[in-house]
């Protein structure tokens, strides 16, 4: 008989499997151990994700602004938004960057975006940013999720 198991990851990754329930078991087993790390061991991505040649090769400050070196051809707006996210708190430490700076910065890297809050609607509702305060005050968090996927994008581009 052939069963089939999906499973979503607090992390964001996602399994999916069909056969017999013996070999979806081991599969199953083999994903949860690649997640959960071993004692005294860091995952992966976030050994990645600390590591700052990445990020000091795509982004640069410039004018007190942290801008992209590179306007990519296959990077969108809001992607570069949260690279540029992800750069700011790797580089410079700060946890969270004002609606008005992120947008200058997304400008002078080579994109043009529409609004900010709408620009990072679809990433606040994946759980990749999170907002706080309002109108002129809004500023925009990465989340770990949201410096994962942007370290994978990161990782591409360089």
């Amino acid at each position: 008989m052939n069963y089939k198991l999906r499973i979503k990851h607090p992390s964001g990754a996602e399994f999916e499997a069909e056969g017999p329930a013996e070999f979806i078991q081991t599969e199953k087993e083999g994903f949860l151990n690649r997640l959960t790390p071993t004692s005294g061991e860091q995952p992966k991505h976030h050994e990645a994700a600390q590591d700052g040649s990445v990020w000091s090769a795509l982004a640069e400050a410039k004018n007190g602004l942290l801008i992209l070196r590179n306007k990519h051809p296959n990077l969108k707006a809001g992607d570069a938004a949260l690279l540029l996210l992800a750069a700011e708190m790797q580089l410079n430490g700060r946890q969270s960057v004002s609606a008005i700076a992120l947008s200058r910065a997304i400008k002078i890297s080579g994109y043009v975006p529409e609004r900010i809050d709408r620009l990072l609607t679809k990433a606040n509702r994946e759980g990749l940013v999170k907002a706080s305060g309002t109108k002129r005050n809004r500023a925009y968090q990465i989340t770990d999720k949201g410096r994962e996927r942007a370290w994978l994008e990161a990782r591409k581009l360089t």
